[in-house]
């Protein structure tokens, strides 16, 4: 096995700039009543086994846990980065017992400052797709399981040591083996973080192999859908105050490749950046400013026919949280840089409102989802307008990756209810259109289909979309998909048609 940690960088006085800033948010007194935690935001389609994050004990700052920029849950219990989960005596207090609690606190010292949490998730899933690659021809079936096994080790307050491990496995008819969803055994995670007090404010630098999610969730996230979580190597730090926070990081990715613990560090990929948080009151209580920049270098970027080295900055600002009936999700991002020695003038926006019209009975809501991401330039010269959707979660576009956030525009009314009190279902009718003409359509996995840069039109298509989930314990899951591509004038005319794809999985976490 090779993982390494890169050495630090000259950009890297980011984490003593970010830091200094955190010195000065430290100095902020709290609120006198603290807002409990906000939802977090996602399409009414995306995030099928993401649970709507609701309160939990605070953390000593105040700061709400779902804004910290660690992720959603996944459960009454469960995050999606298990490591954020705290289950210590105090944190869990007034919780019914279950079978498995006691493998989550394992003290190994008297005081019980010093203790050991398991964690494992099992996932069984099948996908079927008729059409592959929107082409007529022989269905694609797949079947997949997954296996999780993480342990988090705290020596005291301050200190932590988190490692997870991961096995993912594809079997199937006229599929192939990604190695992000077929992979024997790999290190998911492996990380020590040391955490401290500033004023009034916690502080804290991780190192090591770790998942990320901070940020709008079409640019970064741990890409839940694939049977590997994506991950990175290298160094994050933090500030978090009552109300504000700051998060700054330099990783590097990782090269992952198939076999037992193959993986290593990818040198040519680059991810850095920060992140900072505010915490609104009057009458935007309950929302959070989120201003952002990522930095990112891919020395082996493909656009249209050229491969070269890609340095691209992304300067933005998010809107997010749920004030009310209220859910909201918004962002706006400029992507400049250079490619292959060639300008990039890049944006995107992406947008999603959610307006609950009851919180009893089938708990119905209305919404709206709408993104517009650039196009442009990838099969000429000159300046290049294709945005890039970095590694966001894909079913954020198209559970089956038909589409993604290059040279799309779409809008999408959405419905969501739920039939009992453990089930939920949403429903989405998106429209799409490419933001320029005389560029390409691409996939969910950022690859143009072919042919479509040389035909006019901008309509690509509709999407008919159903998410459905059912909690059937607090360890029990089963979640459902279904998607229809119709498609439009621009498909059809380079020779693509319409396509199907359902999925169905049970996962089991504690």
């Amino acid at each position: 096995m090779t993982v390494t940690i890169m050495s630090p960088m000259p950009r890297l006085a980011v984490l003593a700039l970010g830091l200094a800033s955190a010195c000065a948010f430290a100095q902020t007194p709290p609120p006198a009543g603290q807002a409990q935690a906000p939802a977090t935001p996602t399409t009414a389609t995306e995030a099928a086994d993401t649970a709507v994050a609701t309160a939990r004990t605070p953390a000593p700052s105040g700061y709400p846990l779902a804004a910290q920029g660690w992720g959603g849950r996944t459960g009454p219990d469960t995050w999606m980065s298990r490591w954020v989960e705290d289950w210590r005596p105090q944190a869990t207090a007034g919780r019914a017992p279950e079978r498995f609690d006691g493998l989550k606190y394992i003290p190994l010292n008297d005081a019980g400052d010093v203790y050991l949490t398991l964690s494992t998730e099992h996932r069984f899933r099948t996908n079927y797709l008729d059409n592959p690659g929107l082409r007529a021809g022989s269905s694609q079936q797949q079947w997949m399981y997954r296996g999780f096994l993480g342990a988090d080790l705290h020596l005291g307050e301050r200190v932590r040591a988190y490692a997870e491990l991961a096995h993912g496995n594809l079997d199937g008819r006229n599929t192939t083996r990604p190695v992000s969803q077929h992979n024997d055994l790999t290190l998911q995670q492996a990380f020590v973080d040391v955490t401290g007090q500033w004023g009034n404010a916690e502080t804290g630098v991780r190192i090591g192999r770790q998942d990320f999610s901070d940020g709008p969730i079409p640019l970064v996230s741990v890409r839940e859908n694939p049977n590997i979580h994506f991950r990175l190597d290298g160094v994050r730090a933090w500030a978090i105050a009552p109300t504000r926070r700051i998060n700054v990081f330099e990783y590097r990715y990782v090269d992952e490749q198939p076999g037992v613990f193959g993986e290593g560090t990818e040198q040519r990929k680059r991810f850095r950046g920060a992140v900072a948080g505010f915490r609104l009151d009057g009458a935007l209580s309950g929302l959070y400013l989120e201003p952002f920049w990522y930095g990112a270098r891919d020395d082996d970027r493909r656009w249209g026919t050229t491969v070269g080295r890609e340095e691209r900055d992304f300067l933005g600002m998010r809107l997010w949280g749920t004030r009310g009936a209220m859910t909201m999700d918004a962002s706006v991002v400029h992507q400049s840089g250079d490619f292959d020695g060639r300008d990039i003038r890049a944006f995107a926006a992406f947008s999603n409102l959610r307006w609950a019209l009851s919180d009893t009975g089938m708990k119905p809501a209305f919404g709206v989802h709408a993104d517009i991401s650039s196009g442009g330039g990838a099969y000429g010269d000159g300046t290049l307008r294709n945005a890039s959707f970095l590694f966001g979660t894909v079913p954020y576009f198209s559970f089956a990756s038909f589409v993604g956030g290059t040279n799309l525009i779409d809008v999408a009314p959405t419905f969501q209810f739920a039939p009992t009190a453990n089930t939920t279902v949403a429903l989405e009718w998106e429209w799409l259109w490419r933001h320029r003409a005389d560029d390409a359509v691409y996939s969910g996995g950022g690859t143009p289909y072919a042919g479509t840069e040389l035909v006019d039109g901008r309509r690509i298509g509709h999407l008919l979309r159903l998410n459905s989930t059912w909690r059937l314990s607090r360890y029990w899951s089963l979640t459902g998909r279904a998607e229809r591509l119709f498609a439009g004038p621009v498909l059809e005319a380079a020779g693509y048609g319409d396509a199907t794809f359902v999925g169905a999985w049970a996962t089991f976490r504690f």
